[in-house]
């Protein structure tokens, strides 16, 4: 062994040692590198395997209870647990093998389904629901925005999709008391209040600003009257519309710092009578008028309480009329006091 002593009398490494134990712990770092880089891909192929796991099927069942459906396409993992998500609540957890219904869901609300392994969650599909599902289980209107339903082969879930806030927004066509159709009186009858869950009215929520006011941005277009058979061989509120009224009634256009709704008035009857906006909130919410092209003298309520005394004032056919875009102060909506 060669030995070297430096000016202080103190022996040190030999120069060809040092660069051996030099060599070699490069040589051991350079291992541990690639042993932590081989673990690390093979970790991340071990998740992308766990959690690529195929597709769903989901789409709008049209019948008498129309419904959203989500069923298995091409799952390949046997084990994976999947999640259910609702305007990002965790609504239902499954296997993913068996085919799910969904009722009581509306435009605007989304849905995504997610694969769980351990601590890890990894998106597998998303929707956009685009028309009003059926909801024969709930009636009044602001538990329609707070809970779904959810069926299997053997059981029926009842989950709450939307925790933030509730409303309900109703139409009297023709306004308090009997109600005149195609011109006519209908044996003195009152219609009564027509929420907007009623399938000839739309209804859409957007996560993006619409016409000045920030999201959440319902756009709701409403029909002021659907006339009865008993009048002039019309429909009743009741019948079931084909395709999605109103869904043709507006477009949407990019300003860049916003959007702006392109009214139709011509589109399909009788959904194109009515065009606001509503923005809720705790303590008050803004209703936007953007046009009547109704001749009804109708009243609009939010929660119960009237929001808009007489659409007239706001129609193309009142010669004295207040032009929209109209901003309203409307009621407050009903949001969570606390746990």
């Amino acid at each position: 062994m060669f030995d070297s002593t430096d000016d202080s009398g103190g022996s040190g490494v030999s120069t060809p040692v040092g660069v051996t134990i030099m060599v070699a712990i490069v040589v051991l770092l350079a291992t541990l590198v690639t042993v932590m880089t081989t673990d690390l891909a093979r970790s991340t192929q071990d998740s992308a395997r766990v959690h690529g796991v195929g597709t769903f099927d989901v789409e709008f069942q049209e019948s008498g209870n129309d419904s959203l459906r989500i069923a298995p396409d091409a799952l390949r993992n046997e084990d994976t647990t999947y999640i259910l998500e609702v305007n990002d609540n965790r609504v239902h957890r499954w296997r993913g093998h068996e085919p799910l219904e969904f009722t009581c869901l509306y435009p605007g609300d989304h849905v995504e389904i997610v694969s769980k392994e351990g601590e890890t969650t990894y998106p597998v599909q998303e929707h956009t629901v685009e028309r009003a599902l059926s909801c024969e289980r709930i009636r009044p209107l602001p538990e329609k925005f707070e809970y779904a339903y959810i069926e299997n082969r053997t059981t029926l879930e009842k989950v709450r999709v939307q925790p933030d806030f509730t409303f309900g927004i109703e139409i009297d066509p023709d306004g308090p008391g009997p109600d005149r159709t195609l011109g006519n009186d209908v044996h003195k009858r009152n219609i009564g209040t027509i929420p907007v869950t009623n399938q000839w009215h739309y209804i859409r929520k957007y996560d993006k600003p619409i016409e000045g006011l920030s999201p959440p941005v319902w756009v709701i277009v409403m029909t002021d009257n659907v006339h009865w058979k008993s009048v002039g061989g019309g429909l009743n509120w009741t019948d079931d519309p084909t395709g999605a009224p109103g869904s043709d009634a507006y477009s949407i256009s990019s300003t860049g710092s916003g959007n702006d709704l392109v009214l139709e008035p011509s589109g399909s009857e009788p959904t194109n009578d009515i065009y606001m906006l509503f923005k809720p909130g705790c303590s008050g919410s803004t209703l936007k008028i953007l046009d009547v092209s109704a001749g009804y003298h109708n009243r609009i309520y939010v929660n119960d309480r009237v929001a808009v005394p007489d659409t007239y004032t706001y129609s193309r056919y009142n010669p004295s009329r207040t032009d929209p875009p109209v901003e309203l102060s409307a009621p407050a909506v009903n949001c969570p006091t606390g746990p």
